[in-house]
């Protein structure tokens, strides 16, 4: 039979011959339901039956959102059976707190979120990507840590003996430093003349040269320690103009290490001058690890205040302006202000950065902070180690050609090349440049 077709029941009076529609049901007709629910055995829910039948109107209903479907939940998950009953609020209808419900309270909604497990493990996750501390010696068994403890001993007896050591360095940089200490002050008296006559004795000279040097009276090496300085790059690029008149007056530099060997001082000694009063201008560093071969830890820097004549800083300079009064009482009226502006010295190195307050310095200022200190280590490191000890040489600017050599030698160690390969090639020998093409000459270097 199609779905078209009315359905037919035999009729009871002709016997089953004939087939007749079967009678619908009018739903005027049913009987009415029951005014009273049938109990549960639940007591929830014959309460929200109560509720239900007592309610005249749609919106006296209590309606809940339906919550979107949690597809966190995986088939066979125990916790669905928890979830068929409880009513999920939207997400931004609370604070994420996975805190459990307190049970006891009325009209109390339990939410159970599967996924509460996962992302307390991704808090962990995140505090170790974060680089919280962690204690490293609880993941390892009791016999591990007790080896690991051991090598704590050895460490600490190591660290015994690189005191001691740090000790006898100390004296013994002390015990050689005054065993040069009476040639330093040798060079001073040659620099100034007072050896003048004892060393033209010692000398072998022709009737020309005799001649030459009576016409020439000069008393010892005039601008010694200006000159010195000016070979050397990092100091070199400090020193104006005006610096060079007043560095002719600088008679002597010298370095005094701390007797712990936790520090230096770098003292100039200049003669009277027209510029300031002072007669030694000094720099005081403090670092711990001064002799040790580690990056330096700078402790603390000293420097020295200046003090210079009337009208004669070298660091600052005065300048008078005139202004116009443009309001008040005096408006229109000239006056005349003088400021301090400042200038570019070498007597700049005596003022050491200042460190700013931790709490208002931001990453650009640290920055700034870092490459200043940096810079000013950077000069004292120069005169301690290069211009004091080896003055002669960076006065005649041989060691220049030192260092020079040195980088290249380097360069060339870097690259794999050999000194021979390069003073075998034509052109001059132990030249980094190339040779001239077809025996020609070197062409001239031309900027772009």
């Amino acid at each position: 039979m199609s779905e078209r077709e009315t359905p037919l029941s035999p009729n009871p009076s002709s016997g089953g011959a004939s087939l007749e529609p079967s009678p619908t049901i009018d739903p005027a007709n049913l009987p009415p339901m029951p005014a009273t629910p049938i109990p549960h055995e639940d007591a929830g829910v014959n309460e929200a039956n109560e509720k239900l039948a007592n309610a005249s109107l749609l919106e006296d209903l209590p309606l809940t959102p339906i919550p979107p479907p949690d597809f966190n939940l995986l088939p066979g998950d125990d916790s669905l059976k928890k979830q068929e009953t409880s009513v999920k609020q939207p997400v931004a209808a609370f604070s994420f707190n996975f805190d459990k419900a307190d049970d006891s309270e009325d009209d109390a909604i339990v939410v159970e979120d599967v996924s509460d497990d996962d992302e307390d493990e991704d808090d962990v996750d995140d505090e170790e990507e974060e680089g919280v501390p962690q204690d490293i010696m609880s993941m390892f068994p009791p016999k591990v840590v007790r080896r690991v403890n051991k090598l704590k001993e050895l460490h600490s007896q190591r660290e015994e003996i690189m005191n001691e050591y740090l000790v006898e360095r100390a004296a013994l940089e002390k015990k050689f430093a005054v065993l040069c200490k009476p040639l330093f002050e040798q060079r001073l008296d040659v620099i100034e003349g007072k050896l003048d006559e004892e060393i033209e004795k010692n000398a072998e000279t022709d009737a020309e040269q005799e001649e030459e040097e009576e016409e020439d009276e000069v008393k010892g090496i005039p601008q010694f320690w200006v000159c010195a300085m000016g070979h050397m790059e990092a100091v070199a690029e400090l020193i104006t103009q005006s610096d060079v008149d007043c560095l002719e007056h600088l008679r002597n530099v010298t370095c005094d290490d701390d007797d712990d060997g936790c520090g230096f001082t770098i003292s100039f000694h200049f003669g009277p001058n027209p510029y300031f009063t002072n007669t030694v201008l000094t720099k005081k560093y403090q670092i711990p690890n001064l002799l040790l071969e580690d990056e330096p830890i700078l402790k603390n820097v000293e420097g020295c205040t200046i003090d210079w004549k009337a009208g004669m800083s070298l660091t600052y300079r005065e300048v008078t302006k005139k202004q116009r009064s443009k309001s008040g009482r005096k408006a229109g009226q000239i006056r005349t202000i003088t400021k301090r502006e400042r200038t570019d010295s070498f007597f700049h190195f005596f003022t050491p950065p200042k460190m700013p307050s931790m709490e208002t310095m931001d990453e650009e200022e640290a920055d700034a902070i870092e490459d200043a200190f940096d810079h000013d280590y950077d000069v004292a490191q120069a005169f301690r180690s290069h211009i004091i000890p080896k003055a002669v040489l960076w006065f005649t600017g041989e060691a220049m050609d030192e260092i020079d050599n040195a980088l290249l030698e380097s360069a060339l160690y870097e690259n794999g090349v050999n000194e021979s390969d390069i003073s075998g090639a034509q052109g001059t020998p132990g030249s980094p440049f190339p040779p001239p093409v077809n025996g020609g000459n070197q062409e001239e270097c031309k900027q772009s």
